[in-house]
């Protein structure tokens, strides 16, 4: 019994059918998408600096200093940050983390739910005044000392009690720390607590070029003074949220970042890439409770 031949003609109009009902969906699709952000405001900028600026702040082990948009569709857009781990060698690679926003607010960032090695040990052990431990301090002074003072470090100084900024100021000056780009403040230690909701909240790590994407050199720091201009600039950026604003993939808290920002106060700093003798010399100021370091190398650069 010979098989029956196909009909090609009716394969063919059959696959023609299909391709049009493809094709009418995608159009029907792109219509509907273009009239949903022509008649809900859907802000992009306000994303990218909401957004990218608390997945910075929940990830300070990680150095992200670019940021793009993807593009809008259907009931959701997406905004990019690309970046590298926080260490004290050169870079090793960048990598890509995207935050995804929905057409009711709700955002997914799962490769940004809070830092994770050594850097972010270091920074949740940062206390709310803790108090002098000369102990504790003696300890990170035969750490350094143990060590080439060359090294470049990735380390949190952790103060003994939190400082105002008009006393950041002045320690500033003492010890002649121009803020930049290497310098952020710890303006909230971490929180965890099982009984209440939501029960962790990441330390809220800042640094005045968080909310800039691609940074350029003519970006002004205020050496001594930039606490006031972080400050300002942090208080600035807490005025733009709101509190439906979805931060709980960034495990941060509208109430949280309102509160940190009205006090002021700073508990501690993460410094990037400071020689390990610069480091040792904030030891003997009694402000300083200890330095914890996350990360040492040697600068290749200065070799030969």
């Amino acid at each position: 019994m010979n098989a029956r031949e196909p009909d090609w003609a009716y394969v063919a109009r059959s696959l023609v059918k299909v391709l049009a009902v493809t094709a009418a969906l995608f159009l029907a699709l792109s219509a509907v998408d273009r009239v949903l952000w022509l008649f809900i405001d859907f802000d992009d900028e306000r994303m990218a600096r909401v957004y990218g600026t608390a997945a910075r702040i929940a990830n300070p082990d990680k150095r992200l200093p670019h940021g793009y948009g993807d593009g809008r569709w259907l009931l959701k857009k997406s905004y990019t940050l690309r970046g590298e781990p926080r260490r004290a060698r050169p870079s090793e690679g960048e990598t890509e983390y995207e935050i995804v926003e929905n057409l009711f607010g709700t955002v997914r960032a799962p490769s940004l739910d809070g830092p994770s090695g050594s850097l972010a040990d270091a920074i949740g052990f940062v206390d709310v005044d803790p108090g002098i431990d000369e102990v504790l301090t003696e300890e990170a002074r035969k750490t350094i000392d143990g060590l080439p003072q060359t090294l470049d470090a990735v380390a949190v100084v952790e103060f003994a009690r939190s400082m105002t900024t008009e006393r950041l100021v002045a320690f500033n000056r003492r010890h002649r720390i121009c803020g930049g780009a290497d310098v952020s403040y710890i303006y909230s230690p971490s929180y965890y607590d099982d009984s209440s909701e939501p029960a962790s909240l990441n330390a809220v790590v800042w640094n005045r070029g968080m909310t800039e994407d691609n940074i350029q050199a003519d970006l002004t720091y205020q050496c001594e003074t930039e606490p006031d201009a972080a400050l300002a600039e942090f208080r600035r950026w807490v005025g733009l949220l709101d509190e439906g604003d979805d931060l709980g993939a960034f495990e941060l808290d509208y109430g949280w970042l309102m509160g940190a920002a009205e006090e002021g106060v700073v508990y501690g700093l993460v410094v990037d890439r400071w020689k390990l003798a610069d480091l040792r010399k904030l030891l003997d100021d009694p402000e300083v409770r200890t330095v914890r370091l996350a990360d040492v190398a040697f600068d290749l650069g200065e070799v030969g």
